[in-house]
This record gives C-alpha cells, structure tokens and sequence, in this order.
C-alpha cells in the first residue's frame, strides 16, 4: 500500500483525532493530560494510585516522544500536517506509545488477571474517543467474549498505530461508526 493511500490517510486522522483531546485540531501536552483523565474517571480510578500514576506519566512520555519527533517549527504544537508527514517508526512506538499502550491496558485490568472485562474496555475505549456503536462493533469483531486479555488489547492497539494493512486485528479501531 502506498503512503499516500486513502485509508492511511482515514486512518492517521482518526489516530490524531483521538489524541487530540480538546479537539482543537492541534496535539499539545494538555491533550495528553486530559486524555488520561478522561480514561481515569470513565474507569473511577483515584488520580493518586500507582495505575493512576503510571498512565499519567506514560502520557506524558507519550506526548513528550512525539513533540521531539514530529514538532518541525519547535512551537510545542504538533499539527496534522507535522503528525501526517511522520513515518511509521517501530521502533519510536515501541519507545514512546508502548508505556501508554500498556499503562492504558494495565489500569482497564484492575483486577490484575490479565484480563479486561467488557464493561472497562467499553468504558476505556470511548473514554479514549471511539463512539459506543463503534466500541461494541470492535469488541464483537475482534471476537472478545467476556473479557479480552489486556495483551491481545495491547496488540491490537500497536497494530491500529503501525500497521499499513487493513487485515490486522488492530485495524478494526479504525473502522468508521455507522
């Protein structure tokens, strides 16, 4: 697939949109801040437990990895000009996104038995900015039932952030909502 095919560009929009917390069209630290707090309270979790903490902190990490990789004109501001323009770098996910990834996956599973039950990963999901029929629609096609285990969650999440195939599980994050 070429990069400047159209369902990358659906696909880096939506990505961006979801970052992009006060939806103000620009990604800055704020965002990742208000991105955690939605998550925090669609999930009732006191902002001073370690969960709380480190998916705090991975956000800002988060944030802080792609402002010093993609803020081209150094305002603190990544537009989606800057964010479009970005390669797809593994190995900066890994870095950067991962920590959140797995802070994110890590708090849905509050009761630490690798699992996240469907009532959190819905909470957790549109918390993030995917619409509720959307969130359903990903949950039964990626064939959850009951709980999905936060790795398989995990990996479908780098998937949705890295993948140029449309046959990844983690593509289904990036299906429109009817």
């Amino acid at each position: 697939m070429s990069e400047d095919h159209p369902s990358r560009l659906i696909r880096l929009r939506i990505r961006f949109s979801l970052l992009d917390a006060d939806g103000d069209g620009r990604l800055q630290a704020e965002d990742f801040d208000l991105l955690a707090g939605r998550i925090l309270d669609a999930l009732a979790v006191k902002r001073t437990s370690a969960k709380a903490t480190a998916l705090l902190e991975a956000c800002r990490t988060y944030w802080q990895g792609l402002v010093a990789a993609l803020d081209g004109d150094a305002d603190d501001v990544v537009t989606f000009e800057e964010y479009a323009a970005a390669l797809r770098d593994d190995a900066h996910f890994d870095q950067y996104g991962q920590p959140y990834v797995h802070a994110l996956a890590s708090l849905a599973d509050w009761n630490e038995d690798g699992q996240v039950e469907r009532a959190d990963f819905l909470a957790c999901m549109t918390a993030i900015g995917f619409g509720r029929p959307q969130v359903e629609r990903i949950y039964a096609e990626l064939g959850f039932d009951g709980a999905v285990a936060a790795e398989e969650w995990e990996a479908a999440i780098r998937d949705f952030y890295l993948s140029a195939t449309a046959d990844t599980p983690g593509q289904f994050l990036a299906r429109q909502s009817a």
